[in-house]
């Protein structure tokens, strides 16, 4: 009995020596897809993916330097998607002779986070529809414009110590006792800055790889009377907050872009 039982546990790890071969292989990598899309180098894309969430950043006297965040959504929906595909668009025009633009956004919310998540081992991976029509759409590159968190020191027009970072549109609201100089020359008064922070990358449609990138943060202040002082959000509508944002993007998105296409 003692005999045939040692001869069992001989066995053994030759047993599961044998079982460990029979396991199934890995899988073989994902082979990978010729582009067989004709491209033109004179068309290249353009892709938005900014949102309508407008970050808010609020600083008051009983708070100090501690920022309080919220957010307002900007209407209409898709207006600051259109205003820089607008400015790209005609700037990429003027920028070469016989160049055709290929404009392009989309309302899933998933896409507007973090740009890293629209990458997948180093390739763009844009969902469904959207990426097909993008990698359909002949050009050689792609211009994608999405939100980038900075920090709010890049953004000159901005006050001094706010404690968090900026990403995509909003604003600054600082109410705190400060000796900075406003807009019109008066010191004392609260601050109301829009500001833009947004990533710029141009992709090879024929790989979808990165080939170089650009991050924009740029501010503005608005004139606040003294009559207002106590809220300056309240004193102007909706449609002279995005007109605000709007013109941040056409005045400076441009400049940014054009190291990225030049040849």
């Amino acid at each position: 009995m003692n005999r045939r039982l040692i001869c069992l546990l001989c066995l053994l790890p030759a047993l599961a020596f044998g079982q460990k071969n029979k396991s199934a292989p890995p899988p073989p990598p994902e082979p990978v897809v010729e582009d067989k899309t004709p491209r033109d180098p004179n068309k290249i894309a353009v892709l938005s993916l900014l949102g309508d969430s407008v970050q808010l950043l609020s600083l008051s006297p009983a708070r100090g330097d501690t920022v309080q965040s919220g957010e307002w959504t900007a209407t209409p929906a898709g207006g600051l998607d259109n205003a820089v595909l607008q400015a790209l668009d005609a700037a990429l025009k003027s920028s070469g002779k016989g160049r055709e633009v290929k404009l392009y956004t989309s309302s899933t919310r998933s896409l507007f986070g973090d740009p890293a998540n629209l990458f997948a081992n180093g390739r763009l991976a844009l969902p469904g529809k959207l990426g097909d029509a993008v990698r359909q759409s002949g050009a050689a590159h792609l211009l994608l414009v999405t939100r980038s968190r900075q920090e709010p020191a890049l953004a000159a027009s901005l006050p001094q110590r706010i404690l968090t970072s900026i990403e995509g549109p909003g604003f600054v609201l600082d109410q705190r006792p400060s000796a900075q100089i406003g807009f019109d020359g008066r010191g004392g008064l609260p601050v109301f800055a829009p500001f833009v922070s947004i990533r710029v990358a141009l992709i090879d449609l024929s790989d979808l790889t990165l080939r170089r990138e650009q991050s924009l943060a740029v501010a503005t202040r608005l004139p606040v009377a003294a009559a207002d002082a106590a809220n300056p959000w309240a004193a102007t509508t909706p449609e002279q907050r995005v007109k605000a944002l709007e013109a941040l993007i056409e005045a400076e998105l441009p400049k940014a872009v054009a190291g990225l296409v030049a040849p």
